[in-house]
C-alpha cells in the first residue's frame, strides 16, 4: 500500500462521531441567541476535530498499528475537542443553566486530576494493551478521554465567567498540567520498554506494516519516541496557549478597571 492509498481507504464510519455529527446539528438548528451564532464555529471546528481522531487514517492506525497516531489521537481527544466544545457550547449550558454541571466539574483539584490522569491512565501497560484488544475497552477508553478533558478544561472555559479560576491561579493550573504531561512524554520518549506492547508486534489487518516500518522508517522504537516527543512539545503548545489566553484575561480586566476608574474620576 502507498501513502496515498493509506490516506484514502482507511476512512471508516464511527458511531461516537456520527452520534457528536447528530448532537452538533441539533445545535445548529436551534433559533440563535446571543453570542450562539458566533459560537458556532468553534463547536464545528470541535466536530471536525472529533472526526480526524475518530475516523480517520489516525484512528485506524492508533487501533494497535502507531503508538504515535495512539498518542496523537489521544491529544486531540483530551487537549483540543473539549476546549473548542465547551467555546462553543458555551452561549447554550448558559441557557440550559450549567449549575448543577459546574457543581461537579468546578473543584479545580478533580478536574486537573482527571485531565492528567486521563493520559498517565491510560498509558498503563495493561490498559493500554487492552484498549488495543477489546474494542468494548477502546470505545471506554474514548469516552472517558472526552469526559475526562472536558473535566479538565471547565475551570479555565466554564460557560459562566464567575465559576472560572483567576487568571493567576488559571495560568499556574495550566502550567502544573504541562509540567506533568512533559514528565511522561519523557519517559515515554527514553523509556527502552515498549509502554504499549501490542505496538512492537501489530497485527496486520490492513496489509499497511511494510509502509510504516519500511516507507516511512517508523521501526517500534521510532514509532514510540515520537509518541513521546507529541506528549511532550505539541501538547505544551496547547496549554502555553491556554496560559496566554487566561492572561490575556488578566490585562482585559485591568484595562477595563482603568477605564472604570477614569471615568470614575472625571465624573
Amino acid at each position: 500500500m502507498t501513502t496515498w492509498g493509506l490516506l484514502t481507504s482507511c476512512w471508516w464510519l464511527d458511531p461516537l462521531a456520527l452520534a457528536a455529527c447528530l448532537a452538533a446539528s441539533m445545535a445548529y438548528a436551534m433559533p440563535p441567541a446571543g453570542r450562539l451564532r458566533v459560537r458556532r464555529v468553534p463547536l464545528a471546528v470541535a466536530l471536525l476535530v472529533l472526526v480526524l481522531a475518530l475516523m480517520s487514517p489516525i484512528g485506524r492506525l492508533a487501533d494497535g498499528y502507531l503508538f504515535s497516531a495512539h498518542m496523537l489521537q489521544h491529544l486531540l481527544l483530551v487537549l483540543i475537542v473539549p476546549p473548542l466544545a465547551l467555546l462553543g457550547a458555551g452561549p447554550l449550558l448558559r441557557a440550559r443553566n450549567a449549575g448543577r454541571v459546574g457543581r461537579v466539574l468546578g473543584r479545580p483539584l478533580v478536574a486537573w486530576g482527571l485531565g492528567v490522569g486521563a493520559m498517565w491512565l491510560w498509558h498503563e501497560r495493561t490498559l493500554c494493551d487492552a484498549a488495543s484488544h477489546s474494542a468494548l475497552v477502546h470505545r471506554a477508553q474514548e469516552l472517558s478521554l472526552l469526559a475526562m478533558g472536558t473535566a479538565f478544561w471547565w475551570p479555565i472555559l466554564a460557560p459562566r465567567e464567575e465559576a472560572r479560576l483567576e487568571p493567576l491561579p488559571g495560568a499556574l493550573y495550566l502550567f502544573t498540567a504541562c509540567v506533568a504531561c512533559s514528565l511522561l512524554g519523557i519517559l515515554v520518549t527514553f523509556s527502552p520498554i515498549q509502554v504499549c506492547s501490542v505496538y512492537a508486534h501489530p497485527v496486520d489487518r490492513l496489509g499497511v506494516m511494510t509502509l510504516l516500518r519500511e516507507g516511512w522508517g517508523l521501526t517500534a522504537e521510532k514509532d514510540q519516541q515520537v509518541g513521546g516527543l507529541l506528549m511532550w512539545v505539541p501538547a505544551c503548545l496547547v496549554y502555553a496557549i491556554g496560559i496566554l489566553g487566561v492572561l490575556g484575561r488578566l490585562f482585559r480586566e485591568d484595562e477595563a478597571h482603568g477605564e472604570s476608574s477614569s471615568q470614575e474620576v472625571r465624573s
